[in-house]
């Protein structure tokens, strides 16, 4: 029986631990909800980096029209697109992307040393909690929530419960005390509509730096997007196998 952790801040990350195990990054205002956009814009791969000295040194090695998003601490970064995804517009060719933020992005670097991980938000959590049940190599499954710089974060939490629901229906799983508390918050913010997450600290923040309808955005798109992103080589891409109903 595979069983489901919940690490509630990336700080908390043993990255030897993850060796072996299937895991998903979650920062749901903003970072990985913008890597889904992305890729659903056709924005691909993205390349997540830790922070603006590294995105810039990879910007300069591409050779072909990119796109660079950051910010730091919820401000924005000069030379930089805000990762806003209210504001990411289709692209007619695919182009590559570059992206740093306070949080996401270093979980992604904290867990990339995982058998297999994988990028989620609410916008897309029920296609990834069904990639990873498609799996059932019995892996233990790890769900990083990025935190909000060296503190809890609700929506990220959240986001760990929606994978934890959708994976608890098809049963066969056994869960960690971090993950039923994770999934009873998601169920209790599901049915009031996850306006709670409008007060987060996160959203807050997005409004003070003029950012306002950002995590509004991303709650009107829950489960509208069948992105399942992972992490290859160094980028995030989109999984290439068809993603069937799970059994």
């Amino acid at each position: 029986m595979r069983k489901i952790h919940v690490i509630t801040q990336k700080e908390a990350v043993r990255e030897e631990r993850l060796a072996g195990c299937t895991a998903a990054v979650i920062d749901v205002f903003l970072a990985t909800s913008t890597i889904i956009f992305l890729l659903d814009r056709n924005y691909e791969p993205v390349h997540a980096v830790l922070g603006s000295e590294r995105a810039l040194e990879l910007s300069k090695l591409q050779e072909n029209e990119h796109l660079l998003l950051g910010e730091s601490k919820g401000e924005g970064l000069e030379g930089f697109d805000y990762p806003d995804p209210c504001a990411l517009k289709y692209s007619p060719e695919r182009k590559a992307a570059i992206i740093c933020s306070t949080n996401g992005t270093i979980a992604i670097e904290k867990a990339k040393d995982a058998k297999r991980l994988y990028i989620s938000s609410l916008v897309n959590g029920h296609r990834v909690a069904e990639r990873i049940h498609q799996e059932q190599d019995g892996s233990s499954i790890v769900l990083v929530c990025s935190g909000n710089d060296d503190r809890f974060s609700m929506e990220d939490f959240i986001g760990a419960g929606q994978l934890v629901e959708h994976l608890a229906r098809w049963g066969g799983y056994e869960l960690s005390d971090a993950a039923k508390l994770a999934q009873k918050a998601y169920r209790n913010s599901y049915a009031e509509g996850f306006n709670e997450l409008l007060d987060s600290e996160t959203a807050d923040l997005l409004k003070r730096f003029n950012f306002p309808e950002a995590a509004e955005f991303v709650i009107r798109h829950h489960e509208k997007l069948d992105v399942v992103p992972v992490y290859e080589d160094g980028m995030i891409v989109k999984e290439r196998d068809q993603v069937r109903n799970a059994e």
